[in-house]
């Protein structure tokens, strides 16, 4: 039998996402730099799939196993059992190309991993509404499931975890560089992409044909949060964007505002080498990056700003359509100190914002815990802000809040809120 190169390129990299924590979008880019054309598209599949399905898979691996396996293994049994229990391809095969890779990666372990995976469809996953079996039936975090029940009910929840986005990468063209009409013209040639509101859905041999300075890979949600921000402003005006890192905000606000002065922060040095690379490839001379403490903000500005952009840390929640392994080692109890970090930062933007300024908070989370509580105890406290009510996104928000879902605004989950100081 021929080795399964696929599945041995897929297992080094899910090696390194499940067991080292490196992110699935940088590791896929890495590996697919260096395998074979043909060997690509399989290999994205078998990564994302897996990291996808890794909660049900490891309900199936337990159910089939007296004791957990070694994590080597764990992950070879994954492979395998995504392909029986989800691809397309005929059991025996999907069995044998594992057992194959075993002899080559876990020695000793083929004759385990062969009698797993033949007792795969033995397992049938739990039918219950409880947290538990909606959980494993989704393959989502249960503590995410209780939270997103308790915020939007059992029906609205389970429509949240079937929805889905579009596969592939989210473009914008760099209006700096390209014409609308241009930009259309080159990836239409494509049938395979997908046009949206904002861009298109891409695959990567659609990127290989584009100019890098004539496009960026940004969501259809971060697109319509910076317009958000933005939506009413003019001229010269100065923006903070408080969380910048890598950049896609701050730069596409630096379009739409030609004239504005945007100041974009992040805490880590390595994460403000990245906005400023982004801002010199999308020609964003009007992007200045800064290493600053979000927290601190307030006391080095304070009361300078026109617009002050919050877009705080947060679970992700929002993009557990398009991102698989966003939630990897999150817990509960990250909502609760997340959601003090978050109100720390909001404290600290709204100092820095100027008399008649604006400041916009957001998140890529679902949960109301980091979304509704945050801005709604801030107003409590800070009568000198008011709502913006204005159209944004499609959108009119009475109480100034804007929420995008993946059911109903095809793009990944998102909140914005936007205030005025009086």
């Amino acid at each position: 039998m021929k080795f399964p190169e696929a599945e041995n390129t897929a297992y080094d990299s899910l090696r390194r996402i499940l067991l080292q924590g490196a992110y699935s979008s940088v590791e896929l880019d890495r590996t697919l730099a260096y395998v074979p054309e043909e060997c690509r598209a399989k290999v994205t599949a078998l990564i994302y799939g897996v990291l996808d399905k890794n909660i049900a898979l490891d309900y199936v691996i337990s159910a089939l196993t007296r004791k957990k396996p070694k994590n080597s293994v764990s992950i070879l049994l994954k492979l395998g059992l995504y392909e029986i229990l989800y691809g397309n391809d005929p059991d025996y095969a999907a069995a044998d190309r594992c057992v194959e890779l075993a002899k080559a990666r876990v020695r000793g372990a083929e004759g385990f991993v062969n009698a797993v995976l033949r007792a795969a469809h033995t397992v049938s996953m739990p039918t219950g509404d409880d947290p538990y079996s909606v959980s494993v039936r989704y393959s989502r975090p249960e503590w995410l499931v209780k939270r997103m029940t308790a915020d939007f009910g059992r029906e609205r929840t389970l429509a949240l975890l079937d929805a889905r986005v579009p596969s592939g990468t989210h473009i914008r063209r760099n209006s700096r560089f390209i014409s609308e009409g241009d930009f259309a013209r080159k990836t239409e040639r494509f049938n395979e992409n997908i046009r949206t509101p904002r861009g298109y859905y891409v695959t990567r041999s659609t990127l290989k044909t584009l100019d890098p300075h004539e496009y960026t890979a940004q969501s259809l949600s971060s697109i319509y949060a910076a317009e958000a921000y933005v939506s009413g402003l003019s001229g010269e005006i100065s923006i903070l964007d408080m969380c910048a890192a890598p950049g896609g905000k701050s730069v596409y606000m630096s379009e739409l505002l030609p004239d504005s002065k945007i100041t974009a922060c992040d805490v880590h040095e390595h994460r403000v080498r990245l906005i400023r690379a982004y801002a010199e490839r999308m020609g964003a001379a009007n992007v200045t990056a800064v290493l600053a403490d979000a927290r601190n903000a307030d006391k080095n500005a304070p009361g300078t700003y026109d617009l002050v952009v919050c877009d705080v840390p947060c679970t992700g929640s929002g993009l557990i359509c398009s991102s698989p392994d966003i939630l990897l080692g999150k817990t509960d109890g990250d909502v609760d100190s997340l959601s003090r970090l978050q109100s720390e930062i909001l404290e600290a933007a709204a100092g820095c914002v100027a008399s008649g300024g604006r400041l916009a908070y957001s998140t890529c989370s679902l949960l109301t815990e980091e979304n509704e509580a945050v801005t709604d105890a801030f107003l409590r406290n800070h009568p000198e802000f008011a709502p913006v009510r204005e159209e944004a996104a499609g959108k009119t928000p009475t109480d100034g809040k804007i929420r995008l879902f993946p059911d109903t605004d095809g793009c990944d989950g998102f909140y914005i809120a936007r205030f005025t100081r009086n």
